[in-house]
């Protein structure tokens, strides 16, 4: 084994992208030879490599035919690491299959079935009976293509360990965290220059949110906007800073109520992130327990944890490896009215906010190594490359 091709669903511009990046850098330094491909816009790979260089080569799927000649060995790949069974890498992953011999392994990082509920706003049920009367689009799951290429799979890689009900019962498979790059990411004092620059009102509690709006979580969203518009009519200024975009209206067509409160960028270079997220008294994670959130990692935990702030989290996913009060405040719901108790409690109790700005940076670096993540990648690729069959 020595070529890895990792396969994404989009470009560079999605979130999964900068995991693949990390993955792929640590092997290269272990040794392996690795390629990501992605449908097109090779060239946004400069989005994850301004303080993050490459080692890899990348490559677009319309290059199949000349894959081998991204390896430095000018042989196909050993190893396909497909992110997400979604329909356009399933594709992708048939042509390949018709010119190189590899070992493939896919990557679930959410409930495919319940993304594609949302996109096509019907019960799963409806849609796999649907006999082929409904198209399913290349950027979502086909209801039963998806499970057949799970179950072709030599290995899967599962974020969160409640992904493992989708794996096939003879299919051996990996939890795969992700990592934080702590030497961007680590506890520091707010910024005065960069709240200038944003308009940070003077003496008014901070929050951070780093994420886009979609159908998925549009009632977790709209919560923290909530909670912010409730802490000022209590007499008590705060702030939202908020990046990414709006791909659903979440707030209703009278939305002057939250975004009063709210201070949005938009897309900003990840070099900023630290920075914005320095200028937060408080970090949350909105949401509940539910189909969406029990399947998934937020991508933005690992930076929140990171950056030595209390963190705010629903007890689903990520929180129920948690410890409650040292870890993070994990809480049964995220809403408007537990965001503004909890954060209220917190800001009262000096001790409280201490210890959980300590546990949320310990959490970080215990779990959430990059370096010690990949090893364990690096493992289960021997495995599978031997038969071994394994479940971690």
């Amino acid at each position: 084994m020595k070529n890895i091709l990792f396969v994404l669903y989009e470009d560079f511009h999605s979130n999964s992208a900068l995991h693949v990046h990390h993955f792929a850098n640590n092997l290269v330094k272990f040794g392996f030879d690795c390629v990501v491909a992605v449908p097109k816009n090779k060239q946004t790979v400069s989005m994850v490599g301004k303080h993050l260089a490459n080692l890899y080569q990348v490559t677009e799927y319309g290059e199949f035919y000349r894959l081998n000649e991204c390896f430095k060995n000018q042989q196909g790949p050993d190893i396909i690491h497909v992110w997400t069974p979604r329909e356009v890498t399933r594709n992708y992953c048939h042509k390949l299959r018709k010119v190189y011999d590899f070992k493939l392994v896919i990557h679930l990082e959410d409930n495919e079935e319940h993304v594609l509920e949302k996109y096509l706003n019907k019960p799963f049920e409806e849609i796999i009976t649907a006999n082929g009367s409904l198209a399913i689009p290349d950027n979502v799951s086909h209801p039963q293509k998806y499970q057949e290429f799970l179950a072709s799979a030599d290995g899967v890689t599962v974020i969160i360990e409640k992904l493992k009900k989708f794996v096939p019962n003879n299919v051996p498979s990996l939890i795969l965290w992700p990592g934080v790059e702590t030497e961007h990411f680590y506890p520091r004092n707010s910024n005065p220059e960069i709240a200038k620059k944003f308009g940070v009102p003077d003496n008014s509690l901070v929050f951070s949110y780093t994420g886009n709006v979609h159908a998925a979580n549009t009632y977790e969203v709209r919560s923290l906007y909530l909670a912010v518009a409730i802490l000022n009519r209590e007499g008590q200024p705060a702030v939202l800073i908020r990046t990414g975009r709006d791909f659903y209206n979440f707030l209703g067509d009278d939305d002057s109520w939250a975004r009063q409160y709210a201070i949005e960028l938009g897309y900003v270079d990840r070099s900023l992130m630290p920075e914005i997220l320095a200028l937060a008294n408080v970090l949350i994670q909105p949401g509940r327990p539910d189909k969406f959130n029990d399947y998934r990692f937020p991508c933005k935990l690992p930076e929140f944890l990171a950056m030595g702030k209390p963190v705010i989290l629903p007890a689903t996913n990520i929180g129920l490896v948690m410890e409650n009060h040292k870890d993070a405040l994990v809480l049964p719901v995220v809403d408007a009215v537990n965001i503004v108790d909890s954060v209220k409690k917190l800001l009262n109790v000096d001790s409280n906010y201490k210890k959980l700005s300590e546990g949320s940076v310990n959490f970080a670096k215990t779990h959430l190594n990059w370096q010690e993540n990949t090893k364990l990648l690096q493992s289960f690729y021997t495995d599978i490359e031997h038969g071994t069959k394994v479940s971690l």
